[in-house]
């Protein structure tokens, strides 16, 4: 079964347009609807009419983007003001409703910051979808041809595997890849059972391989990994640790938020 229903983030950044391409890839793959949302910031009542003349024109740049290429499409204005959600919340609550959500990576060094630093984290963390994020660098010329589902067993891994299953039926070639972590990983030893056996049910004839840290942390093995394979899309499962009463990624999926060099797909 396909991708039906794709939700993707629309602003004004300067990333907005490498996110749409990416996006429109992915719908015109899976033959996908796809819907824009822009979500307007908190704001004063008396102070409607700007935040709705640039929701209009990321509206019109939008509709004119998609129609060229063919596609079904729906656009989604959310008003933080009158929904009383901030920013981040508003975009989850309509990715509840869709197959999956996909925003940029933070570019720290931009100079204007009109969507929160933290969004790619609690997009992960609260749409209760799978989310892609796409590296603010990215080359959009081809996406899920080339994949890596990193493996490690656990509940994570599982959905991740799944909910990225009509990508992966889809690829030219799927690397499964699993990693013991500095200590020894418990996980890491115990699945003896291929998780290619189980791909191959899906006619998805993976390679599979397995990796100790030598040096190296486990992001930088992975990103290495993705150079040397021309690796276009990383399939990760989003693990989540408390740190002072809040819930953020885990170090894994942190760093490949900060250092990612190709599109990763997170379930949580």
């Amino acid at each position: 079964m396909n991708l039906k229903d794709l939700l993707v983030y629309i602003d004004l950044s300067s990333t907005c347009s490498t996110r749409l391409a990416t996006a429109i890839q992915l719908a015109q793959q899976q033959q996908a609807k796809l819907t824009g949302i822009y979500a307007i910031p908190p704001h004063r009542a008396s102070d409607f009419e700007q935040p709705y003349k640039l929701a209009e024109q990321a509206k019109l740049k939008f509709q004119q983007t998609v129609e060229q290429a063919g596609l079904e499409s729906e656009w989604i204005c959310a008003d933080s003001s009158r929904n009383n959600l901030d920013l981040v919340q508003s975009i989850n609550l309509y990715a509840h409703y869709r197959d999956m959500l996909i925003v940029s990576q933070s570019d720290h060094g931009a100079e204007q910051q009109s969507t929160p630093a933290e969004l790619p984290e609690k997009a992960v963390l609260g749409a209760g979808r799978p989310v892609l994020v796409v590296p603010y660098t990215c080359d959009t010329r081809t996406i899920g041809k080339r994949v890596m589902l990193v493996w490690r067993g656990g509940p994570e891994s599982s959905r991740a595997m799944h909910d990225s299953m009509p990508l992966l039926r889809a690829a030219d070639s799927v690397h499964v890849i699993s990693i013991q972590g500095y200590g020894g990983d418990e996980a890491y030893e115990s699945h003896n059972a291929d998780i290619c056996s189980h791909l191959r049910h899906y006619d998805i004839n993976a390679i599979a391989e397995k990796h100790v840290t030598a040096g190296l942390s486990i992001g930088d093995l992975l990103l290495n990994r993705c150079a040397d394979e021309g690796i276009d899309l990383m399939v990760l499962g989003a693990f989540s640790q408390f740190r002072r009463g809040n819930q953020i990624l885990g170090d894994v999926g942190r760093y490949l938020l900060k250092s990612m060099t190709v599109p990763v797909l997170m379930s949580h």
